[in-house]
């Protein structure tokens, strides 16, 4: 099978039968990941060629991450069958006139789409030539050409990868290749934040307190990143720009704060802090600080805010109407009124975080009875409940893509805590980190790119 076409998900992306709800016994209608192709669509990947073949050699690790980085990122897409390299013909592409029509059409499959290019390099820079084929019309689409460093060529092929889901998806994805993922690690006794690829690759810290630094969370236009800080001593707000790495001014609330969410309009900030009562509330100021107002104003500790995407509501966890130790998802609006329980059966759920579209909100949790927590996702209308995880550890955190068909959570289950992604079918799952311990990740949005043609 492996010769063959390796099958993505395409068309409707729906959630198996062994992730369907735990507590009803109809079967559910299934969950579509938007935005679907109209039709399948067979992506053939050729290896990018050395433009002279006399820098071939110089030119060949180049060469060799480009084209595995690219197949890499469109089998994460989830929206093309990538047929198998070994049924191609074999002549290289160099010049779009080397495409044979015929020879491609007599493939045990119809390809749909042909991605080729060339790699060359002078004064030290890449220099990658890249073109899309429409094989059905038998004609050459628009180019790109992308140029960069040596040490850019993994940036150099998600480029490509995200220009391309774009284009073939008529703009209705960016594609996610581009995109950061900001986590904390643990190497040693420091918590730093680290910021990393989408695929783990590039990892760098962000911090470097030497302090514990936890639940980073980015501003919509990923120009900040809020997290927790102990480099005080307790935990405080920090709010830093991702740009320059400058602290943004936010007061200290000599109490203890957590779990900081900038708004979608990015704003403002929603957090929870420590009351006279002796518990959390959920709290929401301008970013400055400023404004600062008590939304929740319950007895019970209420913790990890997360906005709706049009900033009017927020979904947070509490330990309300629940025993001790056993916290529930609620929904409310961004002023605090008009406060709905999500889930109802009962457990320890947590780390609520809304989708990009709104539709949906994933949590981790630990039913009743379970020995461990798992990633729900539940409709915010109906509260309808999804599980997108199983298998050995515990499974946490949730983030989503900013395309709405990715999550990234941590999990145990290899005996340390490290982060995974997948696509919300839980097909493609990849452990993205593996040194030191890894948790809280939370998923950028888009970065805006310039394309050079």
């Amino acid at each position: 099978m492996s010769a063959k076409i390796k099958i993505f998900a395409l068309l409707l992306v729906v959630i198996s039968a062994a992730s369907t709800t735990l507590f009803t016994q109809e079967e559910p209608p299934p969950i579509t990941i938007r935005p679907t192709p109209s039709e399948e669509v067979i992506l053939a990947v050729a290896d990018v060629q050395p433009l002279n073949a006399a820098r071939s050699g110089e030119l060949s690790e180049a060469i060799r991450v480009f084209n595995q980085v690219l197949w890499d990122d469109l089998a994460f897409s989830g929206f093309f069958t990538l047929a198998g390299k070994s049924f191609y013909p074999p002549e290289p592409i160099v010049r779009p006139e080397d495409v044979r029509y015929e020879a491609w059409a007599t493939l045990p499959w119809s390809v749909s789409f042909l991605t080729a290019g060339t790699l060359d390099i002078s004064g030290g820079i890449l220099k990658a030539e890249l073109r899309l084929f429409d094989m059905k019309a038998r004609t050459p689409m628009p180019g790109l050409r992308i140029s960069g460093e040596k040490d850019q060529i993994r940036s150099m092929a998600h480029r490509w990868a995200d220009e391309i889901v774009y284009r073939l998806t008529a703009g209705a994805s960016r594609g996610v290749a581009m995109t950061k993922i900001a986590f904390t690690s643990r190497r040693g006794n420091a918590k730093e934040i680290h910021v990393m690829d989408y695929d783990g690759y590039n990892s760098r810290a962000f911090t470097h307190n030497n302090a514990i630094n936890l639940f980073p969370g980015w501003a919509p236009d990923n120009s900040k990143l809020s997290f927790v800080s102990y480099r005080t001593g307790k935990p405080e707000i920090n709010v830093y720009s991702y740009i320059d790495g400058s602290r943004v001014a936010f007061p200290m609330f000599n109490s203890f704060a957590s779990t900081p969410a900038i708004s979608p309009s990015g704003t403002e900030i929603a957090f929870s802090l420590r009351t006279p009562r002796g518990d959390s509330d959920l709290f929401v100021s301008k970013l400055d600080g400023s404004g600062r107002r008590n939304i929740s104003n319950h007895p019970a500790a209420d913790f990890a805010p997360t906005w709706s995407p049009s900033g009017r509501q927020i979904a947070f966890a509490s330990g309300r109407e629940t025993r001790p130790g056993h916290n529930q998802i609620y929904i409310c609006d961004a002023d605090g009124s008009n406060v709905r329980r999500i889930v109802k059966e009962g457990g320890d759920a947590d780390s609520p975080a809304w989708s990009p579209d709104g539709r949906w909100i994933a949590f981790h949790w630990k039913p009743y009875r379970s020995s461990k927590y798992d990633i729900f996702i539940a409709e915010a209308a109906s509260g309808q409940i999804r599980q997108l995880t199983s298998g050995a550890g515990s499974n946490e955190v949730p983030t989503w893509a900013p395309d709405g068909r990715h999550i990234a959570f941590q999990s145990n289950r290899t005996g340390s805590w490290q982060i995974y992604i997948m696509l919300l079918d839980g097909t493609e799952l990849r452990m993205i980190t593996r040194q030191g311990n890894n948790t809280s990740p939370a998923w950028s949005g888009y970065f805006r790119q310039v394309s050079e043609n």
